[in-house]
């Protein structure tokens, strides 16, 4: 028992469909999450950097009031200066991995929309020319 031609197709739509919904359930869903988790996590970050800031500035504006010693004013500038520089590493690396992976998201949903439109179509051929064999046949 031999497949007809329209039978495999039929078989091969499937296996679109199987493999577009596998690529969507397995690595595109799970990317996206961890696209808004990275998110989320430069939003909170964003948030820290403004209060730190606020707080070593409040801390150079009372040094300032209370005359401290200029080497102390400087002190609490390089510290606030320094602590801002570990979140202007952070920001680039999220940035870069968001462009990184924006254009990958892309191209894997269009992919798997390809796949899943593809596969329907032979499925559903399959299946009519099947029908269409049973009523002749």
């Amino acid at each position: 028992m031999g497949f007809k031609v329209y039978q495999l197709g039929e078989l091969i739509g499937i296996a679109l469909l199987l493999g577009s919904t596998a690529m969507q359930m397995f690595y595109l869903d799970p990317l996206k999450r961890e696209i808004e988790w990275r998110l989320a996590t430069f939003s909170i970050q964003q948030s820290a950097q403004v209060q730190i800031k606020a707080v070593h500035d409040n801390r150079i504006v009372l040094l300032q009031a209370v005359n401290a010693p200029a080497d102390k004013i400087r002190e609490a500038e390089a510290d606030r200066e320094k602590s801002l520089d570990r979140f202007k590493t952070a920001d680039a690396n999220i940035s870069d991995y968001m462009f990184e992976k924006e254009g990958v998201e892309d191209y894997l949903q269009l992919i798997v929309l390809g796949l899943f439109g593809l596969g329907t179509l032979l499925a559903g051929f399959g299946r009519a020319m099947e029908m269409r064999a049973g009523r002749h046949g």
